[in-house]
C-alpha cells in the first residue's frame, strides 16, 4: 500500500499537534529502551504504554479526526485512522497490539501502580526481561510504522531544513565562528541562502531552509537539520554537554543531522567564551600523545604509524562508527581525491555516474547501522571505505559526509546529497531496516 501525504491538510494548529504527538510516540519509545537496559522493566512498559497511546493518536489526527479522552485505543477509534495511512487489513495487528497490552501495564503508567480491591501488587512480581523484551518489539513495529508514514509526511516539498547558527540559545552569546574541514561557505547565512535556491520543479522550491539554534531541534519544526561547522558543534561549556545531547536527542527521535565535512563532533565551541576545545576522553597511552595549538586551536596529532583510538572520540562512542585517519602506508595523510559515486538510495546519474572529491575521515568498516550513501570507485585502496553514509540512530539518521568542504567541489556535491535526500532518499530511510529494540540490538 501506497501512503498518501496528509498532512498539508491540515491547518497549521493540527498540524503543530501531530508533529507533538508522532515525536511523543518517538521519545516515549526511546525511554522504554533506555530503562531496559538498565533492567527498569517497570517503567519500561510504562513507558511503552504512553508510546502506543500516541501512536494511534498522532494517526488519528493525521487524519483530520478527533479521539476521546481515553489512554486505550479501541476498534472504534482505530477506524477513524485515513486508509490513505493504513488500510483496514493494516489496521488489524496494531488493535490486536494494542488491546492485548495488559491491563496492569496500563494502571502502572497512568497512576504509577497496580490495585484491585484492598490488594496491592508489587511491580517487581508483575514485570519480568522476557515479557518486556517481547512488548518492545510489538511496540517497535507501531513506532516502526508511524515513523515510515512521518517520513513521508514531513518531506513534501517544500521540506523544512534547519542550518545551525552557531548559538545554543541565542542570547548573548558568541556564536560558533570554527568551520574545520568546511571552510568554503563560512556563515551559516550562506548555507541557508544556497539551499534555498534548489528548486523541486519549474514552479517550486525544494526547500524552505532557516536557521537555527541548537534549543530549537527538537521543536518538531525540521525534517534535515545540517551542521555548517565541519568537525566542530557549538555547547555550553568545552566538555560534552547539553548542546550535543539536544543533537542526538533530534536525531534518536527522528530526525536527519547533516554534518557538513570530516568527523562530526570533534570540537566543542564554548558560546560562553567564544573557545574551541578538542573532544578528546581519556586515552590510556599518553606517551603516543602530542598535544598542540595551531592558530590558537587545540590540536591533536599522532606519532608516525600510530592512531587515535577511536573509542575516545564521540563518534564512535556513541553511533559505533569508525573512520579512516592518516595512514602513510596507505598514501592517506590529509584529504586524498579520489573518484566517488553515490550509491543507489541516492539514485544514480548514467551521465555523470562519478565525480572526483577530497575525502577526509571516511567512515570505515561496515555494520547494520550504515548505510552507504557515497562509496570510492577505486577498491584497491579505499576498499570498505565509503565517504559519504547514512548512520542509524534510533529513529533517525547521522549523515556523515566524510570530505574535506574547505573548496567549491566539494560543497557542491554536498548541496547535491541534500538535494537528492529530498527528493528520493527519505524513501529509503524510511523503508530501511526496523527500529524494534530486539533486531536493532541483534
Amino acid at each position: 500500500m501506497t501512503v498518501k501525504r496528509l498532512l498539508n491538510k491540515l491547518s497549521k494548529a493540527q498540524q503543530d499537534y501531530y508533529t507533538f504527538l508522532a515525536k511523543e510516540c518517538f521519545s516515549g519509545f526511546t525511554n522504554a529502551e533506555d530503562n531496559f537496559k538498565i533492567y527498569r522493566y517497570a517503567s519500561c512498559n510504562a513507558w511503552l504504554f504512553h508510546s502506543s497511546e500516541f501512536f494511534w493518536k498522532a494517526l488519528t489526527v493525521l487524519s483530520g479526526k478527533y479521539f476521546d479522552l481515553s489512554h486505550e485505543a479501541s476498534q472504534a477509534d482505530m477506524a477513524k485512522i485515513s486508509n490513505d495511512l493504513l488500510s483496514d487489513n493494516d489496521k488489524i495487528w496494531p488493535y490486536d497490539i494494542l488491546s492485548k497490552f495488559p491491563k496492569n501495564r496500563q494502571d502502572l503508567a497512568r497512576y504509577g501502580y497496580y490495585e484491585k480491591g484492598t490488594v496491592t501488587r508489587s511491580p517487581i512480581e508483575i514485570f519480568n526481561r522476557t515479557d518486556t523484551e517481547n512488548n518492545l518489539n510489538e511496540i517497535g513495529w507501531l513506532v516502526d510504522r508511524l515513523r515510515e508514514i512521518h517520513y513521508y509526511q514531513i518531506f513534501e516539498p517544500a521540506i523544512k531544513i534547519g542550518v545551525l547558527s552557531g548559538y545554543i540559545l541565542a542570547r548573548k552569546e558568541k556564536p560558533c565562528s570554527y568551520y574545520p574541514h568546511s571552510q568554503y561557505r563560512k556563515k551559516p547565512a550562506q548555507w541557508m541562502l544556497d539551499l534555498n535556491n534548489i528548486v523541486y520543479d519549474a514552479q517550486s522550491k525544494l526547500l524552505q531552509t532557516s536557521l537555527t539554534s541548537i534549543s530549537n531541534l527538537n521543536s518538531g519544526a525540521f525534517s534535515i537539520v545540517i551542521n555548517p561547522f565541519g568537525e566542530a558543534y557549538p555547547e555550553l561549556g568545552n566538555a560534552e554537554g547539553v548542546g550535543f545531547k539536544t543533537i542526538l536527542s533530534y536525531i534518536r527521535d527522528g530526525g536527519i543531522f547533516v554534518n557538513s565535512g570530516g568527523q562530526p563532533f570533534v570540537y566543542s565551541w564554548d558560546v560562553n567564551t567564544g573557545s574551541c576545545q578538542l573532544l578528546v576522553s581519556f586515552i590510556p597511552a599518553l606517551s603516543n600523545i602530542e598535544s598542540g595549538k595551531v592558530e590558537g586551536i587545540p590540536k591533536l596529532s599522532i606519532k608516525t604509524g600510530l592512531t587515535i583510538p577511536h573509542e575516545t572520540l564521540l563518534l564512535k562512542r556513541y553511533f559505533n562508527v569508525e573512520t579512516e585517519w592518516d595512514s602513510p602506508e596507505k598514501y592517506m595523510v590529509g584529504p586524498k581525491e579520489v573518484d566517488i559515486q553515490f550509491d543507489d538510495l541516492l539514485g544514480r546519474d548514467d551521465d555523470k555516474p562519478i565525480t572526483k572529491a577530497k575525502v577526509y575521515r571516511p567512515a570505515k568498516g561496515f555494520s547494520h547501522s550504515i548505510i552507504p550513501l557515497a562509496h570510492c570507485s577505486d577498491k584497491s585502496l579505499w576498499d570498505d571505505i565509503y565517504p559519504v553514509v547514512a548512520v542509524k540512530f534510533g529513529r533517525g539518521f547521522l549523515i556523515h559526509i566524510g570530505m574535506s568542504l574547505d573548496e567549491e567541489r566539494e560543497y557542491k556535491i554536498v548541496l547535491e546529497i541534500i538535494r537528492r535526500l529530498g527528493l528520493v532518499g527519505y524513501e529509503m530511510l524510511a523503508k530501511s531496516y526496523p527500529s524494534s529494540f530486539l533486531k536493532q540490538s541483534n
